[in-house]
């Protein structure tokens, strides 16, 4: 898990003053070391490692290109970030988490599209064999994003850093919306705005869709709303609950579920072959389903 965090200039710290740091933030039993011929300083708690890596270039264009141009949320991003001099690397390390098996869809399995006349339902009348998530391993993620959101806010606070990369969401937020989220958060308040991006469209023929980043990287499938004709506004309300919903609880939803997103409204999941990932499995909502 990992969090790039551009600053204007080289800090003044040195990164044996951002391993003291880090142990006060972790706790006295805290293991801290430099590693990569001292230009890493790694911190050690209870098997989870942190690692931070100072480098004194800016991030390379091409991984900001495409985050910055779809930062509709921050019109002015690319002229903050155009003269950045330095950047730190972080990353979070977890033996708990198993590496990530494959999600590919089966052959016998082809994409079919989805048409307002033929639902998900008809085209899976019983679950697909996708595989199994492991809620375990949603938990340790969902505490490893914490941490690593708390790691981030502290050097950016020490190193007066310009924003923050999410690479799990492949999103890029300013410095003062990440401190937002950051000041809100809880275990029952998750930062999904820095952890997911929700990606919105309206298609041609009026209908909206949706799809997110960053769930996969949590342990769970990926959301998607194809031809809806719901607001943009219940869309993203409505995929945020259900996202929280997962990660909060550690829920894994499963095919056909009915999940109630107030007192009196529910929508219908479905796993499905991805309609904007071909080869992998995700999680369709079917907003009209309460109609």
């Amino acid at each position: 898990m990992i969090s790039l965090l551009p600053l204007e200039s080289v800090p003044d710290l040195s990164l044996n003053e951002l391993g003291d740091q880090l142990r006060d933030l972790l706790g006295d039993e805290t293991i801290i070391r430099l590693a990569d011929e001292g230009s890493t300083v790694v911190a050690e708690i209870a098997g989870v490692s942190v690692k931070v890596t100072l480098c004194e270039e800016p991030i390379p264009a091409e991984i900001l290109e495409g985050p910055l141009s779809a930062a509709w949320y921050w019109e002015d991003g690319a002229s903050v970030l155009q003269s950045h001099e330095a950047h730190l690397f972080v990353v979070i390390s977890d033996p708990r988490i198993p590496e990530p098996s494959s999600e590919s869809t089966s052959d016998s399995e082809p994409v079919q599209d989805v048409s307002p006349s033929k639902g998900v339902i008809e085209i899976y009348p019983e679950a697909p064999a996708a595989p199994v998530l492991d809620e375990e391993a949603i938990r340790f993620s969902v505490q490893d994003a914490l941490l690593l959101t708390r790691v981030s806010l502290l050097l950016g606070d020490c190193c007066s850093a310009l924003a923050v990369y999410w690479d799990g969401s492949t999103s890029i937020h300013s410095w003062t919306a990440f401190e937002e989220s950051c000041s809100a958060m809880t275990p029952t308040n998750l930062p999904l705005r820095i952890w997911i991006d929700f990606r919105l469209w309206e298609a041609k023929d009026g209908t909206r869709g949706l799809v997110t980043r960053g769930m996969s990287a949590l342990g769970q499938r990926e959301l998607e709303v194809i031809g809806s004709t719901s607001s943009a506004q219940q869309i993203r309300a409505w995929s945020y609950t259900v996202a929280h919903y997962c990660l909060e609880k550690n829920k894994v939803l499963e095919h056909g579920q009915a999940v109630g997103i107030s007192p009196k409204e529910w929508i219908r999941t479905w796993i499905v072959n991805s309609r904007l990932e071909p080869g992998s499995w995700a999680i369709w909502l079917d907003l009209e389903a309460e109609e």
